[in-house]
């Protein structure tokens, strides 16, 4: 559980370097004078889901930008470059904030740089791509949903919203233009027909948000091995300061794990997004929030991937595996897609 001194001792220790940071960075200059789209907190650390996010958040922008150049800022140059990107950009330029999970006091440190880049930019156009939202009934939690709600109602051209209606409700209560949308990530479309499957790979959570036991994991490892080949690939590879260029190559590397597998059974939010985008059939454990509930409701109806609840057993599982499925992934790719037209209208 985090600690209200911890946070507050990060929020000061955030502002004082920035406080400290240089007004112009000779790297930045090329961008004076562009019109220009910051993608800011792009995660350039190990979590393919966020690393994923912030990938498909700049594709998209590009897309449907195409005036602007797409900048993407990543979050561990956050507090260096942030006094230096003021000086950069205009009014007409457009401030974009990586969408995610991490609204919330569980990862504080990243809300306090969200809050911060809102800040920075009070008379810019400023978007928040879809978030999760949870702050705690704990002294951290109401601290940081009182700032969030401080900081997000008092920008007068903030867009924020929401990626499930767990979060939409809980957001409408501080901000109420909220907006309710999907995951960007699911605007993707990375299948390969002509992939050959084989095999299931496993994409199990090791972290605070699991609630898959290890005694439930060994059990279905052990019925699966019967019949099938296993492999573990996790949605965190452990690395950080990633390039752009070693983001897109492991990004491309699950994909193509995800692809060439007849089955992923997965705990990870992401997990079942990267199922989706690859077209592949798979089976979805909950885990200890509503991240994933209320994110499958968006692509429930693709007819291959398969939310499971807490009463499900080890052979209702098993029995999933190698059943008929089908495929609905245009059409609700193309809904998934035209939703995000209200957060660039908004």
């Amino acid at each position: 559980m985090t600690s209200l001194l911890k946070v507050i001792y990060y929020k000061w220790r955030f502002r004082l370097k920035y406080w400290k940071s240089p007004t112009r960075l000779p790297r930045l200059e090329q961008y004076r004078g562009k019109k220009k789209c910051l993608v800011m907190l792009a995660a350039d650390y190990g979590n393919l889901g966020d690393v994923a996010i912030t990938y498909a958040q700049e594709k998209f922008l590009r897309e449907q930008l195409p005036g602007y150049e797409i900048v993407d800022v990543p979050i561990s140059s956050t507090l260096l470059d942030l006094n230096a990107w003021r000086d950069v950009c205009t009014t007409d330029d457009i401030i974009t904030v990586v969408g995610g999970g991490n609204m919330t006091d569980l990862y504080f440190d990243i809300e306090l740089l969200r809050q911060m880049a809102v800040e920075a930019f009070p008379n810019n156009r400023v978007i928040l791509f879809p978030q999760t939202m949870f702050f705690s009934e704990t002294p951290a939690g109401r601290y940081m949903r009182k700032r969030a709600k401080k900081v997000y109602s008092e920008h007068n051209n903030l867009t924020i919203s929401s990626r499930e209606r767990f979060s939409f409700l809980a957001m409408k209560e501080m901000i109420p233009n909220s907006l309710l949308m999907p995951d960007i990530v699911m605007t993707l479309d990375e299948r390969e027909p002509a992939v050959e499957r084989k095999g299931i790979t496993l994409c199990l959570r090791q972290d605070k948000e699991s609630k898959v036991t290890e005694d439930y994991k060994s059990e279905l490892e052990k019925e699966l091995l019967q019949n099938h080949k296993l492999t573990h690939y996790d949605t965190h590879i452990g690395r950080d300061g990633l390039t752009l260029k070693a983001r897109e190559e492991e990004l491309h590397k699950i994909w193509s794990q995800f692809r060439s597998s007849e089955w992923v059974v997965t705990d990870r939010l992401h997990g079942m997004i990267f199922a989706f985008i690859t077209g592949t059939p798979c089976i979805v454990l909950p885990n200890n929030n509503y991240k994933i509930e209320g994110c499958y409701s968006w692509i429930k109806e693709c007819g291959y991937i398969h939310y499971i609840d807490n009463h499900t057993t080890i052979d209702d599982v098993i029995s999933m595996i190698g059943k008929p499925i089908t495929s609905n992934f245009e059409d609700v790719s193309t809904r998934i897609y035209s939703e995000f037209s209200k957060l660039l209208m908004a």
